[in-house]
């Protein structure tokens, strides 16, 4: 059975397409890390632009070292969260689109 054949009926078919698109790719993080601050994380993608990440972003942003792929990212969060991985990849998707679009993120 394909990974693919395994989510169907879990997520949506265009949350599966969407994943199928990036889940090989090594997403890297962009911007420097200046600190936490009762559980926000700030990250500067310049001294004009910076950006306040839930702890959940903040972690996928520090996985995105260009060596995790999209999937390794999602078993990560999946195993260390003890949330079915099914559960796990529409949220990891809209994250790192959200970073993609404000530039924290690129693959």
């Amino acid at each position: 059975m394909s990974e693919e054949d395994a989510l169907k009926g879990k997520i949506e078919d265009s949350v599966i397409e969407r994943y199928k698109a990036i889940r090989d790719s090594k997403p890297t993080r962009k911007g420097e890390f200046l600190g936490v601050e009762r559980d926000k994380f700030y990250v500067a993608i310049s001294e004009e632009e910076v950006y306040e990440l839930s702890p959940l972003a903040y972690y996928i942003w520090a996985l995105c070292d260009g060596e995790h792929t999209v999937k390794d990212i999602a078993v990560d969060i999946s195993n260390n969260a003890n949330i079915p991985y099914h559960e796990v990849i529409e949220p990891l998707l809209i994250v790192l689109e959200q970073m993609v679009k404000a530039g924290l993120v690129g693959y």
